[in-house]
C-alpha cells in the first residue's frame, strides 16, 4: 500500500490552495459595491454612539477669550483633549469659534456652542481622521434627543445625513455641560455618502433656489467662484414650458429630494426647506452637487423637530411647490411620505427614545448651564413619544387609507454611557431629580425586586445598565 508523505502532498496543496485563491480574487473583484460609500475604515465612528457619551476638555488662554467675546465667530487658538470608548486623544493645538444663531447662540458666559477646526493652526492635523467638530449646546431643545432622532430618521429613509454623538464639555476646567457632537459635512464625511463632490453649498435664512439666488449661498466644498452647477439648477427650477420634472430631473435627484422632503414633514421640521412658510424659510438645509452637476439635498438643524405636526401639501421651499405642481413629480412625494412613514414607523423609535434618555440623564442632571428643568427635560422627551406615536396616523389620514394598528410594545435597552458625570455619582444625580416615568423606573422596579429592601447604592450595583464606570 503506497503511502504518501507530507513531502508528496506539498505540492498537490500548493496546487489546490493558489487555484481557490484566484478564484476568491477574481470573485470580490467582480462583487459589486456600493458606489458611494467609503470602504475605508473610520477610526472615528465611536464618538458617534448616542448611548455613550465621550469628554472633551478644551482650553483657551485669555487672549482667546477675549477674542471669542469680540468676534465670536472666528477661530481663536486653544487646545482640545478628548476621552471615550475609543481611547484618549490630546491635548492638541486647534482652532476654537462660538456658533449659533437666533435662538441657539449663547456667549461664553451661558451654555455657549463651539465649532473646532483641527488643522487650524497645524497643518493636516487630524482628529480620528475628522478634521472639525460641530459641538450643539441643545438649547432650544430641552429633551436633547431632537437632532439625534432626526438624523436617524434621515439615514434610515435613504437621505445622507450626519451621524450624531453625545460629550460632556468643559472649557478652562470648568463644566459647561452635556453637548451633541454633529458630524460636520466637510471633505472627511462627504466620500463616505457620495461617490464624487463638485460643490456643497450651505445654505441660511430665506435661501432658495430662486432666480438671481445662486450668492445668497455659502459654498463649503468645492470652488467658490465656480456657481455654474447651481445657475443651472436654478434656471431649471425656474421652469420654462413643458413638464416641469422632466425639465430639473437632469440637475436634481428628485427621488432623493422628495424623500428627504417627506422626511422633515414627518418628523416636524419646521425651520427647513419644507418647513412653515416663513421669513426665514427655507432655512438649515445643504445642496450637494456631484462631479455630473447632479444635486441632492442634505438636512441640518433639526433640533426644534418633533412637536409640530406640519401638514404634508402645505407651501415649502420653491423646489416642493414647483413638485406638488407637477403631476409625475407629486406622486414620488405621495410615494415618498408613505415609504418615510414605514421605514420611520419600523426604527422603534418609542423604545429608542427610552433608551437614548436613560443614557443621557445622569450627564443632564449633572449639567450646571441646562436651561430648564428636568421635569421640563421629562416633559420634553415624553412629548417626543406623544408625537412619534400620532404620526403614522396623519400619514394615514392624509393618504386616505384605514388608520394603523397601536404598534405592540416592547421592553428597551439601555447601553451605559462613559463615565461619572463630573461632581457625582448616579445614586447622588437620582436623590436629585425624581425618576423619569418608563424604562428608568420599570429598570429601578426590577432592580428593587432583585435586591430587596437594599439601599439606593445597592440597587444601583446590580443594576450596571443604568450606570457608568469611571473611566480607567
Amino acid at each position: 500500500m503506497a503511502v504518501f508523505g507530507a513531502t508528496a502532498l506539498q505540492p498537490v496543496c500548493r496546487v489546490a490552495l493558489v487555484g481557490a485563491l484566484t478564484a476568491l480574487t477574481a470573485l470580490l473583484a467582480a462583487a459589486p459595491r456600493p458606489a458611494s460609500a467609503d470602504p475605508s475604515p473610520d477610526p472615528a465612528s465611536w464618538l458617534f454612539e448616542p448611548t455613550a457619551v465621550a469628554r472633551i476638555e478644551l482650553t483657551l488662554p485669555p487672549a482667546s477669550l477675549a477674542g471669542l467675546e469680540e468676534v465670536p465667530d472666528e477661530y481663536q487658538p486653544g487646545t482640545l483633549s478628548l476621552r471615550g470608548t475609543g481611547g484618549e486623544v490630546g491635548p492638541l493645538e486647534v482652532g476654537i469659534r462660538l456658533k449659533g444663531s437666533v435662538g441657539s447662540f449663547r456667549p461664553l458666559s451661558g451654555k455657549a456652542a463651539f465649532k473646532v477646526k483641527l488643522d487650524e493652526y497645524v497643518d493636516g492635523q487630524t482628529l480620528l481622521g475628522l478634521k472639525k467638530l460641530t459641538l450643539n449646546n441643545m438649547v432650544q431643545d430641552p429633551s436633547m434627543i431632537h437632532e439625534t432622532l432626526a438624523y436617524e430618521a434621515f439615514r434610515a429613509a435613504g437621505v445622507p445625513a450626519s451621524r450624531t454623538g453625545y460629550a460632556f464639555l468643559t472649557v478652562n476646567g470648568e463644566d459647561y455641560g452635556l453637548y451633541l457632537n454633529v458630524e460636520t459635512l466637510d471633505k472627511v464625511s462627504l466620500p463616505r455618502l457620495f461617490a464624487s463632490t463638485r460643490h456643497l453649498y450651505e445654505a441660511g435664512y430665506a435661501t432658495d433656489v430662486t432666480p438671481g439666488g445662486a450668492a445668497a449661498y455659502e459654498v463649503d466644498e468645492g470652488k467658490k467662484s465656480e456657481r455654474g452647477d447651481l445657475e443651472a439648477l436654478i434656471a431649471a427650477a425656474d421652469g420654462g414650458s413643458g413638464d416641469w420634472s422632466d425639465g430639473v430631473a437632469p440637475f436634481a435627484d428628485l427621488d432623493e429630494m422628495t424623500g428627504a422632503w417627506a422626511v422633515e414633514r414627518y418628523i416636524g421640521h419646521w425651520d427647513g426647506y419644507a418647513g412653515r412658510a416663513l421669513p426665514t424659510t427655507p432655512n438649515n438645509y445643504y445642496l450637494h452637487s456631484d462631479d455630473s452637476g447632479l444635486f441632492t439635498m442634505l438636512p441640518w438643524g433639526t433640533d426644534q423637530t418633533w412637536r409640530e405636526r406640519l401638514p404634508f401639501d402645505a407651501d415649502g421651499g420653491l423646489l416642493l411647490d414647483r413638485c406638488l405642481g407637477d403631476a409625475s413629480c407629486a406622486a414620488l412625494y405621495r410615494e415618498a411620505v408613505r415609504r418615510a412613514r414605514d421605514t420611520i414607523g419600523g426604527l422603534g423609535l418609542p423604545h429608542r427614545i427610552e433608551e437614548i434618555a436613560a443614557a443621557i440623564r445622569p450627564w443632564q442632571v449633572a449639567d450646571p448651564r441646562r436651561e430648564q428643568t428636568m421635569k421640563q427635560v421629562d416633559l420634553a422627551v415624553a412629548g417626543v413619544g406623544e408625537f412619534v406615536e400620532r404620526r403614522a396616523e396623519d400619514v394615514a389620514v392624509w393618504l386616505g387609507e384605514p388608520r394603523p394598528p397601536a404598534p405592540p410594545p416592547a421592553l428597551p435597552t439601555v447601553t451605559p454611557s462613559l463615565g461619572t458625570p463630573p461632581g457625582q455619582g448616579i445614586a447622588a444625580a437620582a436623590a436629585r431629580s425624581k425618576p423619569r416615568r418608563g424604562a428608568v423606573r420599570r429598570h429601578r422596579r426590577r432592580c428593587r425586586g432583585k435586591a430587596g429592601d437594599r439601599g439606593t447604592r445597592d440597587r444601583i450595583r446590580l443594576c450596571p445598565r443604568l450606570t457608568a464606570a469611571p473611566p480607567g
